[in-house]
Parts: structure tokens; C-alpha cells; sequence
């Protein structure tokens, strides 16, 4: 390129899509215009807010991008595609050239010639395999995967094409949605989301690779380090920092923005929040460092709580915020009161009395819930799915000191609950039951003193 004129004119560089006032250099074949700092812009650069390991620079996104995205993955600002961009060869990840070498501390670089060089960005896709494929089929050009076996579970698992209703998928604890994986032996699911999992993962907000792993015991819960809540399942930890991720909040924060159905602009999980998910690498036993206890957090749009985690997800159009509690709703609840599926529900615009059925207390209009539209049902989220909504009960597991097996139960709706044999306090939360009809043993599970009495 050479300069076009001597004189400062004002033009919209072509490089990167902002406006110049000065002596622009230019193409007179290909009729470009751009900044004389733009002349110089690196090829490829590599960055810590996007995943794979390197994005890189086009004057023409329409041509090199098949589906373009409207929004820039870094800032979430619209895009302009008319003007050069950095995009991601490998999805359709796409930033303004100003936000890809100067947005924040995003850690934005030169990617060097040294092939052997790695960055946390890197996606290592199926390091290790979560299945072994048992059987498949060609279906013209598509290959599928009939069975297979994965290694949170002792049985082969088959490919299904029709849901139940009411199943959920034991990895995530989520509806389970077509096509999935079931135990021709026992009441197991996982769904195809899960079954594609890496059991290893380089991750970009997380300097140490990520294990998926599986709660072995089936009495023993963990707790999500990003969404605070208990769970049983598939989760992503870290050796290092003992970082425990459920595969729930995984998926949300694994894209740079994504859509939510409760919005309708793309969300974002901002710089500062990013931070929160790095390694504390102090060494084994310490939790992820989180922000600042002084922060103000804002309130989460879906719910108007504060997110206790401090991640949340923004939308820089609009002052929406969304916690990962809400973000992570499943889309559909069950509860005894009603006999259809209730749908998670951001708005009613005929709701003039709104009120909770199930616990009969108001409930705020402007804050989701769930509903029945054929029964006119609605209902909190904690009410229509319970505090343990991802929590399998009925699992059964033998203790050395009682003679018969006990099962996992949740009894935060028992309207007499049973006393426990430890404590003799009620037991009016988890509990875990004999299975015997002849014994009435109970004892909590959430009281450490109660539940070590078993052992």
C-alpha cells in the first residue's frame, strides 16, 4: 500500500472499521483506505478470550466467514461487516480489530513462530475419549453411533430417539432431549451434549487442564463452584485448585456469548468475571480465588438476587444481567400438583394477581417462574423445582453399620417428617432411609455427625 495523499482527509479505515482524520495509505486496485498504524496489523494474533488458538485478520469477513455473527466476541458490540475484522478460522468467532489488540487484559498477543508453544487458549478436543464406541451403523454418508460405553457408567449405553417426559439426563440433570444414550439395566441417561464431552480439556479461563470426572459414590454430592449449588453428576475439576464445575454451568460459559431465551441480545461473561474462574495456584486444597467481598454484585434480572458465585453474565446493550443459577434453569419442571410439564416462563403479559400456587405467596411479575398455560399453573422456580433440583434420589447404597441398604431421599416437603435415629431432630431435608418396610431407620445426610454414625 502506498499513501494516497499528502493532505489529512477524513475516510473509514478499511483494516478495521473506524474513522480516520489524517493521511490515510491505500490500495487503488482493490480501493482500500486505511490508518498508516493499520498497514502493520499482525495476520494472526492469539487471545485469551476466545478458545482456540489463534483468530486472524480479513478486509473481507463475508467472503471468509460462511455465517457471520452480528455482535464481536469480545466486546459484544455490533459488527460491522463491510470493514475488517479478526475471526476464527476454526467457528464463527469474530471481534473488532480495536477490541482483538487492546481490549483490556485480555492478554492479547503476536502468535510467534515456535510451533511447540502452547497457550491456555487452546481447545485440545478429545484428548482423552469419554466413550469407546461398541457399535455403529453407516446411514448414507452419516456414521451412527448405536452403542457405546462411557466411564461414569458400568453398562453399555444405547442410542434412544423417543423421550419420556419426565426423564432427566444423570450428567447434566437436565431434561433429557433427543437423541440420547440409555442403560437397557437400570434407570440411566445421559444425552448426546454429554456423551460429546472431552474427558480432558484445555480451557481458556483456566490455566490448568480440566477433568471430567463422575461422583463415584452414589451418596456423595458435590457442590458447583461457579453456581453454588449441590449437585450429583458429570463435572470439570482442576488438580490444582480443586475448581469443581457441573457440566450445566460448563456448557453456559464454554462460548464467548451466547443466547438466552430469557433475552433477546447476546450475553457475555465479562473480563472481571473471567478472572474468578483462574487457578489459584498456591497449591492443592485452596478453592478459586473470587472477587473482591467489597464488590457490589449486581442483581440478577432473573431472579433480583445477587449471584453468590460473582459470576453472571451481561448484556452490554441493555443493563439486562443474568446469575448462573438462572442462566441454568432447566426449560421444563415437573411437580405433583399439576399432571403437565410446567415451561420456565420470563414474562406474563395477563399477569395481574401473580401469585405461587404451590407455596400460595406472591410472586413478583417482573421475575421468571414456571407455568402450566392449559391449567393457568404458576409457580416460583425453588417451589416448582425443590432446593435439591439436581439431586437424583433413590440411589441405594449398603453401610457398615446398619444390616440393610439405605436409600438417598428428599424429604423438604414431608409434612410430619421422621426424627432422625442420630439426633433425634426431624428430618425435613436430605436424608437417607432404610429400604427394609419393617425398619423405619432414618438419619440426615447433610449433618456430618449424623451421616459419620453410619460408617
Amino acid at each position: 500500500m502506498n499513501p494516497l495523499s499528502l493532505k489529512s482527509i477524513s475516510f473509514t479505515c478499511n483494516a478495521c472499521g473506524t474513522d480516520g482524520d489524517d493521511s490515510p495509505f491505500g490500495c487503488t486496485m482493490c480501493q482500500l483506505v486505511v490508518h498508516e498504524e493499520c498497514v502493520s496489523l499482525p495476520l494472526t494474533l492469539k487471545t485469551a478470550l476466545h478458545h482456540h488458538p489463534q483468530i486472524i485478520h480479513t478486509f473481507h469477513p463475508q467472503q471468509c466467514i460462511k455465517s457471520i455473527k452480528k455482535h464481536c466476541g469480545i466486546c459484544c458490540r455490533e459488527v460491522d461487516s463491510k470493514y475488517g475484522v479478526y475471526y476464527c478460522p476454526d467457528c464463527d468467532f469474530v471481534a473488532h480489530v480495536d477490541c482483538s489488540r487492546e481490549y483490556g487484559d485480555s492478554a492479547t498477543e503476536i502468535v510467534v513462530e515456535n510451533e511447540d508453544e502452547q497457550s491456555v487458549t487452546v481447545d485440545d478436543q478429545f484428548m482423552e475419549p469419554s466413550i469407546r464406541v461398541v457399535r455403529e451403523i453407516e446411514h448414507g454418508e452419516e456414521r451412527i453411533i448405536e452403542e457405546i460405553e462411557h466411564f461414569s457408567h458400568q453398562h453399555n449405553l444405547v442410542l434412544i430417539d423417543k423421550v419420556d417426559d419426565d426423564l432427566k439426563c444423570d450428567g447434566c440433570m437436565l431434561p433429557i432431549s433427543n437423541p440420547f444414550y440409555s442403560c437397557a439395566s437400570c434407570n440411566f441417561f445421559l444425552d448426546k451434549t454429554c456423551i460429546e464431552l472431552p474427558r480432558r480439556k484445555k480451557w481458556q479461563h483456566h490455566e490448568n487442564q480440566l477433568i471430567l470426572s463422575w461422583n463415584l459414590w452414589k451418596h456423595y454430592l458435590y457442590k458447583c463452584s461457579v453456581c453454588k449449588q449441590v449437585f450429583r453428576g458429570l463435572s470439570y475439576g482442576c488438580d490444582v485448585c480443586v475448581l469443581c464445575i457441573d457440566v450445566r454451568c460448563f456448557k453456559s460459559i464454554l462460548e464467548d456469548s451466547f443466547k438466552h431465551g430469557g433475552h433477546e441480545h447476546p450475553l457475555y461473561l465479562p473480563a472481571g468475571r473471567k478472572n474468578i474462574l483462574r487457578c489459584n495456584i498456591g497449591g492443592r486444597g485452596f478453592r478459586p480465588l473470587l472477587a473482591d467481598d467489597r464488590e457490589s454484585i449486581p442483581h440478577c434480572s432473573g431472579c433480583c438476587v445477587s449471584e453468590e458465585s460473582r459470576v453472571f453474565f451481561k448484556c452490554v446493550v441493555c443493563d439486562f444481567k443474568l446469575g448462573m443459577k438462572c442462566a441454568t434453569l432447566p426449560y421444563k419442571a415437573r411437580h405433583e400438583y399439576d399432571d403437565h410439564p410446567l415451561l420456565l416462563t420470563y414474562i406474563n403479559e395477563n399477569d395481574y394477581q401473580p401469585s405461587c400456587i404451590i407455596c400460595e405467596e406472591d410472586r413478583d411479575p417482573k421475575l421468571w417462574f414456571y407455568r402450566c398455560e392449559e391449567c393457568d399453573f404458576d409457580a416460583h422456580p425453588e417451589c416448582a423445582l425443590g432446593k435439591y433440583q439436581y439431586v437424583k434420589p433413590g440411589e441405594v447404597v449398603t453401610y457398615p453399620k446398619h444390616p440393610h441398604p439405605l436409600v438417598l431421599v428428599v424429604k423438604t416437603e414431608d409434612y410430619r417428617p421422621q426424627a432422625c435415629d442420630t439426633c433425634g431432630e426431624p428430618c425435613d431435608d436430605l436424608a437417607v432411609e432404610c429400604t427394609d418396610p419393617n425398619c423405619s431407620f432414618i438419619v440426615h445426610w447433610e449433618r456430618r455427625q449424623c451421616f459419620n454414625s453410619l460408617w
